[in-house]
């Protein structure tokens, strides 16, 4: 099996290691050559100079910017039988076909997580057989955690909700630090604070509903409840769907751009 990654930003050296990890040889390249080379660090990645010897792919990996995929020249093509695995926020299928003059293709919308080993990616496949699709899932299965969505309008939601959470997650965090310096910790107390926080918290959500959880915390009549009512008095479960909703939008408006 012959992989090719086209761009190695975050995501796209995240997923060149999560594969390479599994065992599996990818080439890796970037319009900046310098930048794939730093990857072949790491044993079963190898940068390419060009994309001359695209013909042999039988999965690309897209990992670029949505506004850089128009730029983007694959001049030797791809063979029929390969797939197209497009991680671009809010292209279309459609699009990804009508660019490359290509019919097998995956739009894939991975997270962060997947860096270190715990992403989850949700994904919506055109023009496969049934047979095709589990190959590609084999694929997928050794980059992150994935599911395969009913409708290619939900990839926007996945967008939305786990492609974008980790920012809502830091956010969240970045405030509480901030709250932890106002009242005269150190830097370094603040960050510590807040990181083991929220690292301990991540692991106790396991098993237990949200609800269960918070009420652990928070007893009655104490602290940790009159912090609560400040978040449901500002109605903090609102202005997380307004801006998940937001998220969600701006997708469907990069697809029609």
């Amino acid at each position: 099996m012959i992989i090719y990654i086209i761009g190695t930003g975050v995501m796209g050296s995240a997923i060149a290691k999560n594969l390479a990890k599994k065992g599996q040889k990818v080439f890796v390249y970037n319009k900046t050559y310098v930048k794939a080379r730093d990857l072949e660090k790491n044993a079963k990645i190898y940068a390419v100079k060009s994309l001359e010897n695209l013909k042999q792919a039988d999965y690309v990996i897209l990992a670029v910017k949505p506004y850089q995929l128009a730029d983007l020249s694959i001049e030797a093509g791809l063979k029929s039988p390969a797939v197209l695995i497009s991680i671009a926020a809010g292209v279309k299928i459609s699009t990804i076909q009508k660019l490359f003059s290509h019919k097998k293709v995956i739009r894939l919308m991975p997270n962060l997580g997947l860096s270190v080993g715990l992403g989850v990616a949700g994904w919506k496949a055109s023009d496969l057989q049934k047979s095709e699709k589990a190959s590609v899932k084999k694929v997928l299965d050794s980059i992150s955690q994935n599911f395969e969505v009913k409708t290619e309008s939900q990839i926007d939601a996945v967008t939305a909700i786990s492609g974008c959470g980790p920012a809502y997650f830091f956010y969240f965090a970045q405030g509480l630090e901030k709250a932890a310096l106002n009242l005269g910790f150190s830097p370094k107390q603040a960050r510590e604070i807040t990181e083991k926080t929220f690292l301990a918290s991540a692991m106790l959500q396991r098993g237990n509903s949200y609800a269960d959880l918070i009420q652990r915390v928070a007893s009655k009549r104490g602290t940790t409840e009159q912090a609560l009512k400040v978040f449901s008095k500002q109605d903090l479960h609102k202005i997380i769907l307004k801006a998940v909703t937001a998220a969600q939008k701006r997708a469907r408006e990069i697809s029609n751009e």
